[in-house]
């Protein structure tokens, strides 16, 4: 199956989805719930305890349907029980996820299983325990597994320890470099002890990947930096340069428009910037009317607030 193309309006789309579904789901049919999952991972949202209500019900109810594709479901059930605090549902994915791939006595064990063993120790609190699974009988015998390293980052980060934390996601990306999430991850996690100069390289990184999607998270760091040492002596400069940067990747973002257009007005339309400021708007018409009627009907709003 293609995988779904992102949305452009993600958590609005799951509303309308969710809707579609009913909000105990027990009247939709399998395609839709097992859409409706697979909607959220396309998209990286995070809604646990919605994995568990559907996956639940399509691996009792449609398990004919999923075929081989049961197993993928447990393990996303596991995970998402995990993280919603519902353990006894975790074990219980984890018993027939053990009694369908455990391996024979003196066969390498099955690194799936191990993993979501080491998750489940992870969940209790035995680090120790989980780091010695993820060291030694994982990324031993795969040196380049992403989800060992990543669950590595994740005990350190759990453990309170943030350089160790760092270091490990630092390394991480060295070997998967195109991994957008691990950007964020480490870009908020060095806002969390104020390093907002490597956050917005962290931040900048992402943008490269995903221009449409993290341009004003750099854009808010680089305003959060006013007055700081160093830092640029009017940051709607550097905000306005990196609008135009993400315009230049992600041609026609609204978002992009909309902010560029502010920093203009901000800054003070001169005859220098007039034709941009011009060109800012007749692109953000078009964007809205090509929305449809809320689109157009939005429009004169936008307009009058780039006015004032």
């Amino acid at each position: 199956m293609e995988p779904i193309q992102p949305s452009a309006n993600p958590l609005q789309e799951l509303q309308e989805r969710l809707e579609k579904l009913g909000i105990d789901g027990k009247s939709a049919g399998a395609v839709d719930k097992k859409d409706f999952i697979k909607f959220m991972d396309d998209n990286k949202i995070r809604k646990p305890e919605l994995v568990v209500r559907f996956g639940q019900q399509l691996l009792k109810n449609h398990s004919s349907f999923l075929g081989e594709d049961e197993w993928d479901m447990r393990e996303k059930v596991l995970i998402a029980a995990l993280d919603s605090g519902e353990y006894k549902v975790a074990m219980e994915m984890y018993g027939s996820l053990e009694a369908k791939f455990s391996k024979p006595k003196g066969e390498p064990p099955s690194r799936r299983l191990k993993k979501l063993e080491a998750m489940i120790k992870e969940h209790n609190g035995a680090y120790d325990s989980a780091t010695k699974v993820y060291t030694d009988e994982i990324l031993q015998h795969d040196k380049v597994n992403p989800s060992g390293f990543r669950r590595l980052y994740c005990i350190a980060k759990a453990q309170g320890n943030y350089s160790d934390a760092a270091k490990r996601l630092n390394y991480y990306l060295k070997l998967f470099p195109g991994d957008i999430e691990g950007w964020i991850e480490l870009a908020e996690l060095y806002v969390s002890v104020d390093r907002l100069d490597f956050s917005k390289f962290c931040y900048e990184e992402a943008m490269m990947l995903a221009p449409q999607d993290y341009h004003l998270s750099v854009v808010s760091l680089s305003l959060s930096q006013k007055g700081r040492k160093g830092s640029v002596k009017n940051p709607m400069e550097l905000a306005r340069m990196y609008y135009i940067q993400s315009l230049e990747l992600a041609p026609g973002n609204t978002r992009a428009l909309l902010g560029l257009a502010m920093c203009l007005r901000a800054l003070k339309v001169t005859p220098q910037t007039q034709n941009l400021f011009e060109w800012t708007e007749a692109e953000i018409a078009r964007a809205y009317s090509k929305a449809g009627p809320t689109g157009r009907k939005l429009l004169g709003t936008v307009r009058a607030a780039l006015k004032q």
